[in-house]
């Protein structure tokens, strides 16, 4: 809905116009009932998709639960696999053992032969690849492979080339020295990682042994190890990530005075021209000391005029401090000011914590600009109806005010309660404790905390005072004893 601007002018041409604040007020608050009602769908939906998330974060939860139990014993096969193949005594023993096989099958790519015909998969493994009718030579070229990587089918003790026998010495190591007692399968030579030639016999180096060497075997890593990495590659279940709520924004999804009028405003060049240069600057910024530095001094007025501290960027040692105070620390700058536009935009950028990263966000730059256009518009009404925006300022505002001395400290606060209860503006020559207390005498803060209808009668006698030109000077006031 638009605002008829010229129902509300008086006057016979726009230049000699003026447009009453009362008028004006009454004619955004109904604009804002109706922009209420989109807000409300708005809300509606993000607790629909809250809900949703939440459902399918429940389902999440208890996926990732039975993952993690599934990761658990996979890592528990996997030791359980390499403590079989260096303690087995035979292959044999090794391929009847179902959760040895496991292992084996899924690290080799042979799952569904594991699940579906085990002891096909048994004899494979154990096949005598010097006989044509063995399964393996009867099979594919992969279970071939398979069946020659174990050699599992082999008889007998192991020698090495040089006709040596190969056993275990009291340490459990593989040596070739005529001390090695047991013997070493043949079976099970290529699992504990010796390299076998095609006559069957261990590989010995060439290079001369090292005095501190046992043998020269040519050893690789064992199979096992690299059977027990695949398997749990193969197996693992990477656990599944919850559903993060959007980022939530601190500009309202609804602008609460939305209207032909504003888009046909913030879509004006001189309003567009600020914005569009920090869209297309704010990219340079790399550091905070950037962000303060003289050269981009219009862009931190853009940032500022944003949050409706214009004025403010005459002082960039005191904005730098404030926005990087830890909020979490009540005596920090930020905190100490009591300014909530201050608090605000510290949290929004969070330099302390990310640099000039937030800042920088795609998002973060959009709402920046909605900010910028939302405040011009409401400065634009002012200019028609001088007081409305600070009347629209307070009634927004006055549910983060705590204390009395924030009225005062805050200079759109003090220009309505002030005007509105008739109080001089000499006030501010007083000591700040006289200051509160005169204050405190017509203005109820927690009432107006409390109850809107205590902001909106407040709001309308400043509006009053404004629409009659009266300075809200004099004690006797008849509109102050009218409306107090």
């Amino acid at each position: 809905m638009a605002i008829d601007l010229t129902a509300l002018l008086s006057g016979a041409t726009p230049s000699s116009a003026t447009v009453s604040p009362m008028a004006m007020y009454k004619k955004l608050q109904k604009l804002a009932e109706q922009n209420a009602q989109g807000d409300e769908t708005e809300t509606a939906k993000e607790k629909a998709a809250e809900i949703t998330r939440d459902f399918n974060n429940a389902a999440v939860r208890l996926r990732n639960k039975q993952y993690k139990e599934q990761n658990a014993q996979v890592q528990n096969d996997t030791v359980y696999y390499k403590n079989r193949a260096a303690t087995a005594a035979t292959s044999a023993e090794l391929v009847n053992d179902d959760r040895f096989l496991k292992v084996l099958a899924y690290g080799n790519g042979f799952g569904d032969l594991y699940l579906n015909n085990r002891q096909k998969l048994r004899d494979i493994l154990l096949s005598d690849l010097n006989d044509p009718n063995s399964a393996a030579r009867l099979g594919t070229l992969k279970e071939v492979e398979l069946a020659k990587k174990y050699n599992f089918g082999a008889t007998g003790d192991q020698y090495d080339v040089d006709g040596n026998a190969i056993g275990y010495d009291p340490d459990g190591k593989l040596v070739n020295d005529g001390t090695g007692s047991p013997p070493l399968p043949a079976s099970l030579a290529k699992l504990r990682g010796l390299v076998i030639d095609l006559n069957g016999k261990a590989v010995l180096t060439d290079t001369p042994a090292v005095p501190a060497t046992d043998n020269k075997l040519v050893q690789s890593i064992g199979l096992a190890e690299g059977d027990a990495r695949s398997y749990a590659t193969s197996q693992t279940k990477a656990l599944l990530q919850e559903q993060k709520p959007p980022e939530k924004s601190s500009v309202n999804a609804v602008y609460e005075f939305e209207s032909t009028e504003y888009q046909k405003f913030r879509e004006r060049s001189d309003v567009q021209l600020e914005a569009v240069y920090y869209k297309e600057n704010i990219d340079g910024i790399k550091t905070v000391d950037d962000l303060f530095d003289s050269k981009n001094h219009r862009l931190l007025k853009f940032i500022l005029n944003s949050y409706g501290l214009a004025g403010e960027e005459q002082y960039p040692g005191k904005i730098r401090k404030i926005l990087e105070s830890d909020l979490s620390d009540v005596n920090s700058l930020a905190n100490r000011f009591q300014d909530p536009r201050y608090q605000q935009l510290a949290k929004d950028l969070s330099l302390p914590f990310a640099g000039v990263v937030k800042l920088k966000l795609g998002s973060t730059t959009q709402d920046m600009v909605t900010r910028y256009e939302r405040l011009a518009y409401e400065r634009h009404l002012d200019e028609q109806a001088p007081g409305v925006r600070a009347a629209i300022e307070f009634a927004r505002r006055i549910k983060d005010v705590s204390m009395t001395v924030q009225l005062l400290g805050d200079a759109v606060l003090r220009e309505v309660v002030t005007v509105a209860n008739n109080i001089p503006q000499e006030l501010a020559y007083q000591e700040v404790d006289s200051q509160v207390t005169a204050l405190e005498r017509r203005v109820d803060v927690k009432a107006l905390k409390e109850d809107k209808g205590e902001v909106e009668k407040l709001v309308i006698r400043y509006l009053t005072f404004k629409d009659t030109g009266s300075s809200g000077v004099g004690s006797q006031s008849y509109l102050l004893n009218l409306f107090g």
